[in-house]
């Protein structure tokens, strides 16, 4: 009686578990097509139980935080483990440590691209003071006066 209370007995559409999770119903064929979840059937109707509701859910989670499909799928083969989840959360913590490494490492090199690119600006618009100040207060409409110029329409992309 106690896993009853555990393990509800209710079950889910696919229009309840897309509404709920706010995925779409394509997704959950596709993770059905690549075993993750294992809905049953009722005449042409997907049936979900709430151990595949909790797998979608781990799927998403795992999705959101950049695993891939290969790695949820090993850490939902852990799930079905008699061991209160134990290895399911020790091998969750290793792969969540090495994917918050990962996202660690790729806010420093965007951090670094950032600092490359406002500096690259700095630049560019120094040069363009110094050659053409006539665009730097119009670099936004850089691309308008080019194309203007282009087709000799100069005073009109000037404003004259």
């Amino acid at each position: 009686m106690l896993a009853d209370l555990r393990r509800p007995e209710r079950t889910f559409t696919i229009r309840q578990l897309c509404n709920e999770f706010k995925a779409t119903p394509r997704a959950l064929r596709f993770y059905e097509d690549k075993g993750l979840l294992t809905p049953a059937r009722e005449g042409l109707n997907r049936v979900y139980s709430h151990k595949d509701r909790v797998r979608l859910q781990l799927i998403l989670r795992g999705k959101r935080v950049g695993l891939s499909l290969s790695e949820i799928r090993e850490l939902l083969d852990l799930y079905d483990e008699n061991d209160d989840g134990a290895a399911q959360m020790a091998r969750s913590l290793k792969k969540f440590r090495e994917r918050a490494t990962a996202l660690e490492q790729q806010r420093e090199d965007i951090d670094g691209a950032l600092i490359e690119l406002r500096e690259a600006c700095a630049r560019l618009e120094k040069r363009l003071a110094e050659i053409r100040p006539d665009l730097l207060p119009r670099a936004a409409d850089y691309d308008q006066v080019l194309r203007a110029r282009l087709d000799g329409h100069q005073d009109a992309a000037l404003g004259k």
